[in-house]
């Protein structure tokens, strides 16, 4: 323990063998002539309403320290973990923005740190947030560890003190970043977005045609091209006056709609396809055009199950196997996110939970007021059985009585 301790703080060098090659780089990777790396990506509507979503949408659940002992689950309060995973991880960030910002450095660069941070005794005392591209996991004569640089110095880290969060990839010890992965798809995106703003700025497409009814010669040419530059110049200068020609010049007005070009259709196809690179929902990212009123309501169900839940077990044990020893989970401590604010149903959805509960003797109403974060009242905890199961009981009863 003592010699892993030391090796924690140990100043580190470079390494000439780190295994992050899928760490984006600033020069990013080419596609659709546009370069597409973490920072360009975000440029995209599409990506950072996804990115946002995903990260709000987790770091906004409460996360406690919990512990099971005698077949019941209290908040494990008295852990030192309990105070940092809950409201403060460290001097800079609440426990949202911690949450927050490692999801999205998940999702933009396919890793996620965090160091832990352990006093002598080994208790935990700071959980502090570390950069991706600052970081790099390392093999030295087989041994693993972690490489932080930092402009005030270089450290080694041990796996056992570093949450390390993964994106999907094809190594078991290194996330690959989803905008590497579908770096071509982001660069349709970033080109189109290029090609929108010009075309709507004027300079994708000339405006008009400039005739000329009679021959010309080379000085009816000069003249011609010197009284047309004038008359625009006048008209720029003053919005909503007539454009007066020369009588030889006829022009006529250049419009396409950038429908007809398929421009839209190319937005709003990459769009969706983004939507599914991250697999969130369209009308989560406001892409309402096929949405109704039912079908979003199982879409946000379907969001939770599908989406944030595979995220939420994978920050649970990866926290779980890196913040306590396994002294601590044999004697009950974990974390556990509580999904109840995102599955949290509407007022008439939630009385029918709780009087079917009450009814149904699996409830006590005291326990629905806990949900709704109102007061217990006294005669409250006994639990109510309705008039057909108190039937149904009392049947089973004369059932099970022997004859006389």
């Amino acid at each position: 323990m003592l010699l892993d301790a030391l090796f924690r703080s140990e100043p580190l060098e470079n390494p000439k063998n780190p295994i992050t090659a899928e760490m984006a780089e600033d020069s990013g990777i080419v596609s659709a002539g546009a370069v597409v790396n973490p920072t360009t990506a975000m440029r995209l509507s599409a990506v950072y309403s996804c990115i946002y979503v995903l990260s709000s949408s987790l770091a906004q659940l409460p996360l406690h320290v919990l512990r099971k002992h005698d077949g019941k689950v209290i908040p494990a309060k008295d852990h030192p973990a309990f105070y940092l995973v809950h409201d403060e991880p460290n001097d800079w960030q609440t426990s949202y923005k911690w949450r927050e910002t490692k999801q999205a450095h998940v999702l933009r660069w396919g890793n996620g740190y965090t160091r832990i941070v352990r006093s002598r005794r080994g208790e935990v005392t700071t959980l502090e947030t570390c950069s991706p591209w600052e970081t790099s996991l390392i093999e030295t004569g087989g041994r693993y560890t972690y490489g932080i640089y930092q402009s005030d110095g270089s450290l080694s880290v041990s796996p056992d003190d570093m949450i390390h969060v993964r994106a999907l990839g094809t190594s078991s010890k290194i996330g690959i970043s989803p905008i590497s992965q579908h770096a071509e798809t982001l660069g349709m995106g970033l080109s189109s977005q290029q090609f929108a703003n010009s075309f709507f700025a004027g300079n994708a497409r000339p405006s008009g045609i400039v005739s000329v009814k009679s021959g010309l010669t080379t000085d009816t040419w000069s003249r011609l091209k010197e009284a047309w530059q004038k008359a625009s110049a006048a008209l720029r200068k003053e919005e909503n006056k007539t454009l007066l020609l020369p009588a030889e010049l006829d022009y006529k007005a250049l419009t396409i709609s950038p429908v007809d070009a398929q421009l839209l259709e190319l937005l709003k196809l990459n769009r969706s396809q983004i939507a599914g690179i991250f697999n969130v929902p369209a009308h989560m990212i406001n892409d309402l055009e096929s949405a109704t009123f039912s079908n979003i309501s199982e879409q946000a169900i379907q969001f939770v199950r599908h989406t944030i839940l595979p995220w939420i077990v994978n920050w649970e044990q990866e926290i779980n196997r890196r913040l306590f020893t396994r002294a601590e989970r044999m004697a009950g401590y974990y974390v556990r996110f509580n999904l109840a604010g995102l599955l949290r149903g509407t007022p008439k959805e939630r009385a029918e939970f709780y009087h079917f509960g009450i009814t149904d003797g699996w409830m006590s109403r005291n326990e629905a007021r806990a949900f709704e974060d109102m007061n217990p009242i006294a005669g409250l905890d006994e639990m109510l059985v309705s008039v057909n199961a108190a039937k149904q009981i009392e049947a089973s009863k004369t059932e099970d009585k022997p004859n006389d």
